[in-house]
């Protein structure tokens, strides 16, 4: 940590603390997950730094050094000074104030694109919640995927088979315990997406009944005649029982509902400069 100074405990997880700091020659804040070797978690954590290190993407929180040092291994991140998308969208639902649909299909399809490099450098993020997606930029208008602690580079078209995430957004085959791929992140893109128009999880309640929910194939509906009936359309097609009938992230991206809105991403993205540490 000499070369960083220590602000603040941002949050602590199952595989580490993470904390605000800033780079002492520059001033420039980053992100620094440290990860305690004592129970042998080395093993996690150099995958996860081996996943980030094939990520380079705008809605991809960026990777930029990693040390060990007195038995803790850390990783230098990519600060998003916004938050992350379930308090920005939790304090909306206080107000009771449902996002414009503009908005809603902005931050929809930067998820979509940071999602859709990942499944084309072959990771399965196999946690991707509201939580784990962060708000960046001066007008906290830039989204980027993060925490990569539990993914898994999915290599020659193999399956994985650890029931592992969050169950609100877990989908069936991973319920069932059943071999995965990137089809489970599309169920979580879709439960992401619900969540983004509604500013209420598709799935709540105990563990018991989320699973049974889940398994049971009903959905709930987003305000369709706030949002349209195209974008309930995907919702139900992304969280379809069987992962065979989810659309992939390139079927997603060329469905006329978001061509437009990513467009103007892709043009508004190309302008912003990464953070070099």
């Amino acid at each position: 940590m000499s070369t960083y100074t220590y602000l603040s405990e941002l949050g602590r997880g199952t595989f580490g603390t993470v904390y605000l700091c800033e780079k002492k020659h520059n001033k420039m804040k980053v992100v620094i997950k440290e990860i305690s070797l004592e129970n042998g978690q080395l093993a996690v954590a150099r995958n996860e730094v081996n996943i980030l290190k094939t990520l380079n993407h705008p809605n991809v929180c960026q990777y930029y050094d990693s040390f060990k040092r007195n038995n803790r291994f850390s990783i230098v991140m990519e600060y998003a000074s916004g938050g992350n998308l379930h308090d920005f969208l939790r304090g909306r639902r206080f107000s009771n104030d449902y996002l414009h649909p503009n908005l809603a299909l902005n931050i929809i399809g930067q998820v979509l694109l940071g999602l859709n490099h990942l499944h084309s450098k072959k990771v399965v993020h196999r946690d991707l919640k509201t939580e784990n997606i962060f708000l960046s930029g001066s007008m906290k208008n830039i989204v980027k995927i993060g925490d990569f602690g539990i993914s898994e580079i999915l290599r020659n078209d193999a399956q994985a088979n650890t029931v592992i995430g969050t169950t609100n957004y877990l989908a069936p085959e991973m319920c069932d315990g059943k071999p995965y791929d990137m089809k489970s992140d599309i169920w979580s893109f879709g439960c992401v997406m619900y969540e983004i128009c509604s500013l209420d999880r598709l799935f709540d309640g105990t563990i018991s009944e989320v699973v049974m929910a889940i398994k049971s194939g009903q959905r709930k509906s987003i305000n369709v005649d706030c949002y349209g009936k195209d974008i309930q359309k995907i919702v139900e097609m992304t969280t379809e029982i069987d992962p065979v009938l989810r659309p992939t992230t390139v079927n997603l991206m060329t469905n006329a509902i978001f061509v437009p809105t990513l467009s103007q991403i892709t043009l508004n993205l190309g302008n912003i400069a990464y953070s070099r540490c």
